[in-house]
């Protein structure tokens, strides 16, 4: 059986993406009372990304917004938070196709399917556990609990790095 592909988007449909995600990320920066130069540098940073996004560029437009937040709000609004956590997740994904797919060559949405379910599966994760974080209880937790969470994060650590050795 062979299927018809048809013609496919250009290249440069995956760097202009990149702009309209990032301008949404810069948005969500706005509301948030991020002052304009701040923006501005943040619009030179994506210009620059999506131009030559196998640079490290990148990763300064998927960092620049979490510095932004903290800096700009003493109280980070959640859902900006979740929005941009989304947004800077499809920020790298882009990114990441559009270093290795020249500009001028043709994307088939077909070949897209399967970024896209691992996307959605790492963000319905992701945003599953901070929910979880935004219902715990604030203020000081009990000694032993806080000792009992530590040593889970270490056998955790142990336990990856022997994991690791096994297969290598």
């Amino acid at each position: 059986m062979r299927a018809e592909l048809g013609v496919g988007l250009p290249g440069w449909v995956l760097r202009a993406s990149i702009v309209v995600v990032a301008a949404g990320a810069a948005w969500v920066l706005a509301l948030n009372g991020v002052d304009w130069p701040a923006l501005a540098l943040y619009g030179a940073l994506v210009l620059a990304a999506a131009a030559i996004p196998a640079s490290a560029a990148v990763a300064l437009i998927i960092g620049y917004p979490a510095a932004a937040m903290v800096f700009a709000t003493d109280e980070p609004s959640w859902p900006g938070v979740f929005v941009l956590v989304v947004l800077l997740h499809l920020l790298h994904v882009l990114s990441a196709y559009a270093a290795v797919l020249p500009i001028g060559s043709r994307i088939h949405p077909v070949a897209l399917k399967a970024p896209a379910k691992r996307f959605v599966a790492v963000q319905l994760s992701v945003l599953a556990f901070g929910v979880v974080v935004l219902l715990l209880p604030g203020g000081r937790t009990d000694a032993a609990v806080e000792v009992v969470g530590l040593v889970c994060a270490v056998g955790l650590v142990v336990g990856t790095v022997l994991l690791m050795r096994r297969k290598g």
